[in-house]
């Protein structure tokens, strides 16, 4: 099969989750195109596809404006083809179920938004990079992890994502890929 995985990233999780899923397709035979919704340049290309992974992160309360202007701008096309999307957040890391639900709330956001609506979520728990933040932004991040009973040591980082979920996610996407082209 044939997968294009469009994305934007913000700190770098959201490119390595990606990454990981491109790795893993391809070590089940199957291909990828890979396309970075920031860079102005990329043209999507649909040429015999059989599904798209979207990726992307939840920053404050939103998923980056080049990929809903991607998604927005190539609805059409990408409802032609069974979707799946990927939200990266530190909430999904959150014992707090109405964190994970105000996240649901935004991938909702996102397809009313764009028109495009996947058939299958997944949502990922992404990293606290404090080694690569500002002193500003190390501080709130820490006050954050500290309001949820996070790490809130700043001498590392902390990478939350559950890549045995993922690929189970990814897994069956592909399992059920045959069945929901015919629903297309």
């Amino acid at each position: 099969m044939h997968f294009v995985l469009l994305y934007a990233s913000i700190e770098g999780q959201t490119r390595k989750i990606v990454r990981h899923i491109e790795d893993h397709l391809k070590e089940r035979h199957h291909s990828t195109i890979v396309m970075d919704t920031t860079d102005d340049e990329a043209e999507l290309d649909l040429t015999d596809v059989d599904g798209v992974v979207a990726c992307a992160p939840v920053h404050a309360g939103a998923f980056p404006n080049s990929l809903v202007r991607t998604l927005s701008r190539e609805h059409t096309a990408l409802m032609a083809f069974p979707g799946a999307f990927v939200s990266v957040s530190l909430a999904v890391a959150s014992k707090d179920k109405s964190e994970v639900d105000e996240i649901e709330k935004i991938v909702h956001d996102l397809s009313e938004t764009t028109g495009w609506w996947p058939v299958m979520k997944h949502h990922a728990a992404g990293a606290l990079k404090y080694l690569e933040y500002d002193y500003f932004k190390r501080w709130i991040m820490k006050r954050i992890a500290k309001k949820s009973a996070g790490p809130i040591d700043t001498s590392q980082d902390y990478e939350f994502t559950d890549w045995v979920a993922l690929d189970r996610f990814i897994d069956q996407f592909c399992h059920d890929l045959p069945l929901l082209k015919d629903k297309i």
